[in-house]
């Protein structure tokens, strides 16, 4: 992550890391953009050059036996706006408040409701208008989720059982300009959730 590295660059070391490591391919691309085009959603990447004062969105998986495992994280080239470092802290609190809510017997919009809470208090509505999560497990492309099977969002009332697994990506968009967020994939246990993931998540400031 420096200043004249490109888009391609990045995801080439996040793909080359992840099959080194052992991972098969992916049920989708990594989702990496740096700039302005950061505030499109699910963009990928295109040969752009990292900029000073540049943000940058990554989020990718990795699979094992076809089992998905995803994470986003979010990094910035130099000094952060304080609206882009607000957003990061509400997005990680959302995260955080809503890992606690979950628990065997907890309906699935439990979680959703407490994430969403904290981005309303913060007032952040309009920059959040999306499920907190989705369900993972065996995928193939074009994705790495299991699409509508399972969401944690308004309204759905399957209560969370242990060895259930789901993404976490809250993040926060002004579009055109920049994305923030965070996310954790974790598996639900039977007094709480254990996460997947083990990079830090604050924003990288480089």
């Amino acid at each position: 992550m420096r200043v004249g590295a490109t888009e391609n660059d990045l995801v080439s070391a996040m793909m080359g890391s992840a099959i080194a490591a052992g991972s098969e391919y992916l049920g989708m691309e990594p989702l990496v953009s740096v700039g302005p085009r950061t505030g499109v959603p699910h963009g990928t990447w295109r040969r752009r050059a990292i900029a000073a004062g540049d943000p940058a969105f990554l989020e990718m998986a990795a699979c094992h036996d076809r089992y998905h495992a995803a994470l986003m994280r979010s990094a910035w080239i130099g000094e952060p706006p304080k609206e882009a470092a607000d957003m990061m802290k509400v997005c990680q609190e959302a995260l955080q408040v809503s890992l606690d809510a979950i628990r065997p017997g907890v309906a699935c919009e439990v979680p959703h409701i407490a994430c969403q809470q904290v981005i309303d208090r913060a007032g952040y509505t309009e920059n959040f208008k999306k499920r907190l999560g989705y369900s993972v497990g065996i995928s193939f492309a074009p994705d790495w989720g299991e699409g509508a099977i399972l969401s944690l969002n308004a309204g759905v009332k399957t209560e969370l059982q242990p060895g259930m697994t789901f993404h976490l990506p809250p993040a926060l968009r002004i579009y055109g300009r920049f994305t923030v967020g965070v996310s954790e994939t974790i598996v639900v246990t039977e007094t709480g959730y254990r996460a997947l993931g083990t990079i830090d998540r604050d924003l990288l400031i480089v």
